[in-house]
């Protein structure tokens, strides 16, 4: 049991890495399948796209923040090892906060999907209104906070294996 922990421990470490990456490289790029509604769309669209700017420069941003979480856990070496107490923290300390900055983009993300639904695309020839960002981005926060939340109870295990063998609390640093 103690190896299959640490196997699924190990696992979710990469998991949470390719889903930061994913969310990363979706806000990169976010705007690009909007750029029409500035340069082709009406006024409308334009304030539209305005709006979403800035709601993709916020979520940009905790994207940004979570790559930077991402590569501390990964500092941490838990895709190898057990937690020692500052990793166990950290980790607890990672899981609330990209969840609770996960939790406010899924509360938005909906908002601004209707009000691009909402536009009305028959002035713009050739374009199809698509919300595949949106919804990507919705799926992808959803699986983080998931693995987050798996994450966090399997280093709680791995941590609590840990100090029933009698290892210290605090992990030596290799």
């Amino acid at each position: 049991m103690k190896n299959h922990l640490m196997k699924a421990q190990s696992i979710l470490v990469y998991a949470v890495e390719i889903v930061i990456v994913l969310l990363f490289v979706l806000y990169l790029g976010f705007m690009t399948q909007y750029y029409s509604l500035f340069y082709d769309g009406t006024l409308e669209m334009l304030e539209y796209y305005k709006k979403l700017q800035v709601f993709n420069k916020e979520a940009f941003s905790f994207a940004i923040q979570f790559v930077v979480l991402g590569l501390v856990l990964l500092a941490c070496e838990l895709h190898r090892n057990r937690p020692g107490l500052f990793s166990l923290a950290y980790v607890l300390i990672m899981t609330g906060f990209v969840s609770m900055n996960s939790v406010l983009l899924i509360r938005v993300i909906p908002k601004y999907k209707r009000g691009y639904l909402a536009l009305d695309f028959s002035s713009m020839k050739d374009y199809v209104p698509s919300t595949f960002a949106f919804d990507v981005g919705l799926i992808l926060h959803y699986i983080l906070i998931g693995l987050l939340i798996i994450f966090t109870l399997v280093a709680i295990s791995t941590f609590v294996q840990r100090l029933k063998e009698g290892h210290p609390i605090v992990r030596k640093l290799s």
